[in-house]
């Protein structure tokens, strides 16, 4: 598994609601640990030591005012840009061709513009899928950036981390 495929799994487990199992074990910690790109591993490791530092239902707490109770911190990528609008309807519909043209269709129960679906889509799609996955996506997640620094957030360092690397293969992609 490369770098990318790496961060962009781990990215995706820890944006998910905190689950007991994959907080209890050192896969995360093991995989952190073979991250190559140094800034990376440091965002990570730093949010892994947060996790560490808080019980399980202040975590539960955290994530679900973080996420699910605030509109412009909110995982589902179109909803900051669409709200409810039957706007919002079409391009769920287009991003679930976009899983389904690079050979995933979506099995999930979730929408298709969660960012932990992304994320793990990322994790697993050839480069060029990845590539038009995060540019179709990238003003949003920067936007999850900087509302997340606003409320210092602890997942910034996530979504930091993200960044780098969706950004690094963006700029690679205009150089090829």
């Amino acid at each position: 598994m490369g770098d990318e495929q790496r961060i962009f799994g781990l990215a995706s487990v820890l944006l998910q609601h905190p689950e007991k199992e994959w907080m209890e074990e050192n896969g995360l910690k093991e995989e952190i640990a073979l991250i190559e790109n140094p800034l990376i591993k440091l965002l990570l490791k730093q949010f892994l030591r947060h996790l560490n530092a808080h019980s399980y239902f202040e975590l539960c707490t955290q994530y679900s005012e973080t996420f699910d109770f605030n509109d412009k911190t909110t995982l589902y990528l179109t909803y900051s840009l669409f709200g409810e609008s039957p706007d919002r309807g079409k391009a769920l519909v287009k991003l679930k061709q976009e899983y389904f043209e690079a050979g995933f269709p979506l099995e999930s129960d979730e929408l298709p513009d969660f960012l932990p679906l992304i994320f793990e889509f990322c994790a697993i799609a050839p480069e060029k899928s990845v590539q038009k996955m995060l540019m179709i996506h990238r003003k949003t997640i920067h936007q999850l950036l900087k509302e997340l620094s606003l409320i210092n957030s602890p997942y910034q360092m996530v979504i930091q981390a993200s960044v780098q690397l969706m950004e690094k293969m963006l700029s690679n992609q205009k150089a090829s």
